[in-house]
Order: structure tokens, then sequence, then C-alpha cells
């Protein structure tokens, strides 16, 4: 199949830094002559940089934002009982249930003349649990009711998202794919029990998981292994300009993550307190925000590590660019909390694209993502010492760093290429289309 395709893309809130993945994913689909459109809850945040492509490919035109209620999203607050009240997060004062409940019939009666099968299921708590509490997934279906769209396929990003709009696939009579890509198959699970994605694994075409260990925690939370495929998010490998690593200087070190605690900061801050005993010109940099960066920024002081770490704060183009160049060393050691996991670390092949040699743990997919002894080094989780003496181990074989960038950028090229992985996802698409029609549209 070579025609355009017509693909709604789902998201929770848009723009999002750290989410390049699902960027370069849509970029790469209008390149390929396809057609996307994108929907979200909620918009991003304005204080953030805001990736060049957004503007680029004239993205935010191409955004229908849901525009709920705020104690539909992001807080999924419920109104109910009738006769109590909701207070949002930050709110001055409360909202009767009975005028949420009020405001609600009017968008129902909307909803019912439009579609009325689908206003009674979005309502309904074993179709749509909290949602149909909070009324989010009636105001959603009243926002896109009021569009007159039609797509090939629908695609979802993440799988809390594709909960919140699972209801589109009947309402647009198009194929439904979900990709996860960390919390969704682990934390989320894990808060609203294990079979939270039943109905969604029942009614979704495709569901896609970004590693091998991804998938199989999706099989084991029920999802059939006939809908599942691994596609993992890539990268294109030219928009990175790849740099052999020699010493000049002090070693740098870098990381780019969210601060928060799955990354585990805390033990590279502390790592590389320990590390500085035995390798006094070491400076390291902290490239990304997140709710830890007071505690962070506190520990770091704590660790009398105030002249050699500098925080970044989110960054992107040039400026995360030129803290890469300047870089001989990258680290991302993330860690399980209460047994979340991350499914890929893409930033570990953006790291290895740009010829950096890497130090990662044992978590997740990362072993997945990194040569061990070629490209990196691996570490167990949360072992201050080992991750300290890789440091040190590191720094003494500065001579085998352009060796080590060549063969990470190889194997990104090799497995990674965003070009190649976006004609997977058009194949995955066709797959949900034909059997999607082969079904009879069921």
């Amino acid at each position: 199949m070579n025609r355009p395709l017509r693909i709604a893309m789902f998201v929770g809130a848009f723009p999002v830094p750290s989410e390049t993945f699902i960027l370069r994913q849509i970029t790469g689909l209008l390149d390929l002559g396809h057609e996307v459109d994108l929907y979200a809850d909620t918009r991003g945040d304005a204080a953030s940089s805001v990736h060049p492509e957004v503007e680029r490919h004239s993205l935010l035109e191409r955004t229908t934002f849901m525009d709920l209620p705020p104690e539909c999203a992001p807080w999924e607050l419920s109104a109910w009982p009738e006769d109590g009240e909701t207070w949002v997060p930050g709110a001055s004062q409360a909202i009767p249930n009975r005028e949420r409940l009020a405001r609600a019939e009017i968008v129902k009666a909307r909803c019912l003349h439009r579609a009325p099968a689908l206003t009674e299921q979005v309502l309904s708590e074993a179709h749509h649990g909290y949602r149909a509490r909070s009324l989010s997934a009636l105001h959603r279906l009243d926002r896109l009711c009021s569009l007159n769209r039609c797509y090939n396929i629908l695609h979802a990003h993440f799988g809390p998202v594709g909960e919140c709009f699972r209801f589109a696939r009947e309402l647009w009579k198009a194929p439904l794919m979900v990709s996860f890509h960390g919390y969704d198959f682990s934390t989320v699970p894990r808060k609203e029990g294990r079979d939270c994605y039943a109905q969604l694994f029942d009614e979704g075409d495709l569901i896609t998981g970004n590693s091998d260990y991804t998938r199989g925690e999706l099989q084991k939370l029920g999802c059939p292994e006939t809908k599942l495929r691994k596609l993992p998010m890539g990268l294109d490998p030219g928009a990175f300009e790849f740099k052999e690593r020699r010493p000049a200087g002090p070693v740098r070190l870098i990381t780019v993550a969210r601060l928060v605690e799955i990354k585990g900061h805390a033990f590279c801050l502390r790592a590389v307190a320990e590390a500085r005993r035995n390798h006094p010109d070491l400076h390291y940099d902290i490239v990304g925000d997140g709710p830890q960066r007071k505690e962070l920024e506190a520990l770091t002081e704590e660790l009398k590590l105030g002249d050699i770490v500098t925080f970044h704060g989110t960054q992107t183009g040039p400026d995360l660019k030129s803290l890469l160049d300047a870089a001989q060393l990258f680290m991302l050691c993330s860690v399980s909390v209460e047994g979340d996991q991350e499914g890929q670390g893409l930033a570990l092949l953006e790291a290895q694209a740009c010829g950096l040699p890497v130090i990662a743990t044992r978590h997740g997919a990362f072993p997945e993502g990194v040569l061990d002894g070629e490209s990196g080094w691996l570490v167990s989780e949360r072992d201050v010492p080992a991750l300290a003496g890789q440091i040190g181990f590191a720094i003494a074989r500065a001579e085998d760093w352009p060796a080590m960038g060549r063969a990470g950028r190889r194997f990104v090229e090799g497995r990674f290429d965003i070009r190649e992985l976006n004609r997977q996802l058009v194949s995955h698409y066709e797959a949900a289309m034909a059997g999607y029609l082969s079904r009879g549209r069921s």
C-alpha cells in the first residue's frame, strides 16, 4: 500500500520537551507523505523549551486540544456524590458537584444526539471507570463528536491515553493502535490494578512495545500475543553530529533526563563525589528538570559538589548539542521504584549517536540499548561504589573512547534509525487496517 494515510495521533499533553521520540515519529510520518492530526488532553508547559520541529512543521496548528474542565483533566476528580463538592488542586474554592452534573447534562444531550450508544458507554463505570466518574470521557466524546474527521488509523501513545480515547475507534470507524513506553506498563498497573488495560487489549487492534522487555511486561498484563509487536522509538542519526571523544581538560560527564526518582540522579551524584577522590578533575552536567530539582541541588551542596556540578534545566536544539559536544562520558543510571522500570532509554541511544561512551544501569530495557563493554558499561542499580568504580575505570581507559564511540554509532545506525522504524510503523498501520476490515470493523 503506497497511498498516503490519514492518521489521528493521541497524546496526553503537547508539546512535551521530554517526548522527542513522539515528535520524531510525527515529523517522520509527515516526511513520508502521510497526514497526521494530533489530539491532546492538555497543552504542554508554556515555560518549557519547545523543540524547533514543532514550529517548523506547524504542529500546533495540527493539534486539537480537548479543553476539558480542570477537574476532568488532568485531575480526573469524581463528580459524585451529587450533594458533594470538588476541590481542584490550587483552586481557591470548591465546585459543587450539582453544578458539574448540571453542566454535564447539556454536554450529554449533544452527545446523545450524535452518538447515543457511545454516550451511554462513556458514562458507564463498567466501560470507562474513573473517567466516567470524573465525566472526562463524556467531555472527550463531546469534543471529538464536534469534528467531522475521517481517518485510516488511530494511534495513541501511552496506555492511559489509549484508554482515554478508546471510544474513538467506534466513533470514527477506524482501527486503533496503542504504543506503550514505560510508566504505563509499570506504574499504572501497580496503582490501578493489573487488569486496568483489559478492555483496551480486547478492543485495540494492535499494541506496540518499545523493547523486548516492554513486550514481555505487556504479555504479563494480558495483552494477546497476536496483537503485540515490538517497535523501538528511534532517532535520525544524521541529526546527531558524531565526534570521537578524547581527553582534554576536565573529564566532563553528562546526564540528560527528567529530574525524577526513577532516573537515579542521586546515585550518580554520590558516585561522582566518590570518584572525585581519585579523579579531582571532573565536571558533571545535569540536563533536565522536574520535581526533584531542589532535593538534588541540596544533595549537591551536601556532597560539596557545587563547584563541579551544573544543573542546566531543560535544554533542546543548539544548547543541548553544545553540552553533548563538550562531554566525554554519558551517564543514565535509572533505578527501579516500587517495581517500576523504564521501557527503552532513548537518551542512551542519542548519546551513542554522538560518539559518547555510556555508563548505565542494568535496568528495564537498558541492556538492549547498550553494547556492554563495546559502546559502554552496565552496572547494577543503586550500587554507588560500583558506579564510582566504573567512572574511574572509564577515565583510566580514555584511549578506548574513540573506538567505543564508533561502536555505539554503528549500533544506533543499524537498529534505531527512525526512518526505517517509521517505515515499520506504516507497515504496522497497514496490518491493523487489514485486520480491522477482515473482522468486519467489530
